[in-house]
Parts: structure tokens; sequence; C-alpha cells
């Protein structure tokens, strides 16, 4: 069975290879602060960053202060957000309330990193493609004017159409080469996890949205991406099923890896 499911893992790769990404790693190691700008899929199950930051927070290597917050407006495109505005805005973290309700503020920390996605069809529709690159032009500019590091997130194809996969791919790669930033394979993890592991559901009804296994799957992938850092082993696994978490944490760390390696 093992030999089975690496065969199928081998054939896809090799149907996905077309699209390579340039940039493989940030300037500044270890970010801490990070925002992850979006839509729906990253606010589904309590959103994203919640797995994401509790993985980090599980590697003790990484150290601590890590922390992530999220801009999301559901059915968006990139185009509907101004991340220029988010990274300047000297209010974003200056305060919070402790458990009995006083004000504790708090110096502003500049972001490290942000992370951001477009809309599911937006950089594979005719009709919006040319928008899709263009906000990541605008918002890759805006970032590297304040010394901040942009990554894409691909996004996954819905699971009755895999055919978005390889489209998928090569628009993100593109925009992300053209603007010398990272692009973390979300997508190909969705890929390779229905297509070898069938029974390990990533989404919701609507065969779009993620499920907790999804939203788990893609914090993994962007875990590996940013930190180059197995998600192997990480005792966070979201609530899920030991042994399908422990699934998800080899894939992603596989994808992950071949992809980097131009496969």
């Amino acid at each position: 069975m093992k030999k089975f499911y690496f065969f199928i893992f081998f054939l896809s790769f090799n149907f996905l290879s077309a699209a390579s990404p340039e940039i493989k790693s940030f300037t500044k190691q270890n970010p801490k602060q990070i925002l992850m700008v979006g839509n729906s899929f990253l606010y589904y199950n309590n959103g994203m960053h919640n797995p994401l930051v509790r993985m980090i927070r599980a590697d003790k290597e990484l150290g601590e202060g890590h922390k992530i917050r999220k801009a999301t407006i559901n059915g968006s495109s990139l185009t509907w957000h101004n991340i220029k505005t988010y990274v300047s805005n000297p209010f974003i973290g200056s305060f919070t309330f402790d458990q009995d309700n006083n004000l504790v503020e708090s110096e502003k920390q500049p972001f490290d990193l942000v992370i951001m996605h477009d809309c599911s069809r937006c950089p594979v529709n005719k009709e919006t493609q040319k928008m899709f690159h263009a906000a990541v032009d605008v918002h890759a500019k805006a970032l590297k004017k304040e010394n901040i590091e942009g990554m894409l997130m691909m996004t996954w194809p819905y699971k009755d159409k895999p055919a978005m996969t390889k489209k998928l791919r090569k628009e993100y790669v593109k925009a992300a080469n053209r603007n010398n930033i990272m692009v973390s394979p979300v997508g190909l993890a969705f890929h390779e996890v229905n297509k070898s592991y069938p029974n390990i559901n990533l989404y919701t009804k609507d065969l779009r949205h993620p499920s907790p296994a999804g939203t788990y799957l893609a914090a993994a992938v962007l875990f590996g991406s940013i930190y180059k850092k197995t998600p192997e082993g990480n005792p966070y696994i979201f609530g899920l099923d030991s042994q399908e978490a422990e699934i998800l944490q080899k894939i992603a760390w596989q994808v992950t890896q071949n992809f980097y390696n131009g496969k």
C-alpha cells in the first residue's frame, strides 16, 4: 500500500511541476510579526492563523514572541484590500484588554511578513487574471518599500475541479517570480491529499472552503514554507485524529520540499 501511495504521489508531482519558484527563502529569518490577508478561506474554522501560530509556539527552537493577525473580507480578491494601509496603520496591535476589561496599551511591532491570497477563481479566470497580477504587483511594491517580506499563499482547487491545481500553480508562481517574493504551495498539498488519501476530507459541504483538516494542512504547509522546518512531529494537531494529523504533516513537508526543489 505504501508503494502504491508513493507511485501516485510521484506521478502527480510530475504532472504539476511546470512552474517553479525562484525565491525559496526570506531575507529575514524567523519572522515573528505576521499579517495574513485574504478572504473566507482564511477565517473558516476560527482562522488559519490559529493553528499556524500554535504550531510555531509548539516548536521551541523558534523561540517566543510570534504573533499572527489576519485581515479578511468575505468573497474578496486582492483588489479589495489596501495592504499599504494595513502595514502603516499605527493602531493595529497597539492595545488589548486584560481579563478585568482594563485597557492595556502596547508598543506596535512592525510586521515582518505579509501572507496574501486572491479569491479562489481570480488567478485563473480570464476576466480577473490581469487584476490578480496587477494587485500582487501593487502590494509587493508597497511591502518592499516598508522592508516587509511578502508571500503568496497558493490556494487550492475545488474538490470537484482538480484541474484548477495546475492553473493556480502557474499563475501564483508567475506573480511571485515577477515580484521576487515567495509563494507557499498550499494548493499542491490539497491536490496530493485528495489523490493519495481521499478518505481525508479537506472541504466543507460546498466543496470549496476548508474543513478543519484543510485548515490544518494549509497551516502546516505555511509553517514549512516560512521556517524551512518540517511540521512532522509537531505536537499541536488542531483537535484532529492523531493519525490523520500525522499524514497531513507528512504530505505538507513532502510537497513543500518538492516544490522548492523544482519538482
